[in-house]
């Protein structure tokens, strides 16, 4: 089985809910599938969604935390992509990214692939801690197009 993966880099920042002032928020992702014929068919429960793992940085909540979880490409349903990654702070509390690249157009793509507005939950309570905007650098296109790899076995080494 074939699958592949691609590199991609986000960066801007975010606010707390609870206090005012801007943050810096960037994450470095590795994503992909492990079977590239079930990604690209729709009639599969893995059509254009991708697992994700990589680190985050989240201004004064977490540093360089490893985080994982989804990637979708939801061209057809809503035109958005939608990221959602799991991660911890130095303590061990658990949060999720959720971020959403939204009104997704032939037309505008250059625009809308760049942009990700983003929120922060506490995993525990549910509670929405953070709201943020990030962006893919225009500078990061090109290596993001040279990351793209086939696999053969498993898209990320465990551990």
């Amino acid at each position: 089985m074939t699958g592949f993966t691609v590199d991609e880099v986000m960066v801007g920042y975010h606010r707390f809910v609870s206090a005012s002032g801007k943050h810096p928020l960037h994450f470095s992702l590795s994503w992909g599938n492990q079977s590239l014929s079930a990604f690209l068919n729709p009639f599969s429960g893995q059509f254009l969604c991708s697992r994700a793992r990589g680190i985050i940085t989240v201004g004064g909540l977490a540093d360089k935390a490893r985080c994982e979880g989804l990637l979708q490409l939801k061209y057809f349903s809503d035109r958005s992509i939608r990221y959602e990654l799991n991660f911890k702070d130095e303590q061990g509390r658990a949060y999720c990214f959720v971020g959403e690249k939204l009104n997704l157009w032939p037309w505008n793509l250059y625009r809308t692939h760049v942009i990700c507005y983003g929120r922060i939950f506490d995993q525990i309570t549910g509670a929405l801690l953070s709201e943020s905007t990030v962006r893919f650098p225009y500078r990061e296109l090109l290596p993001f197009v040279r990351s793209f790899r086939l696999r053969r076995g498993p898209i990320f080494a465990e551990g």
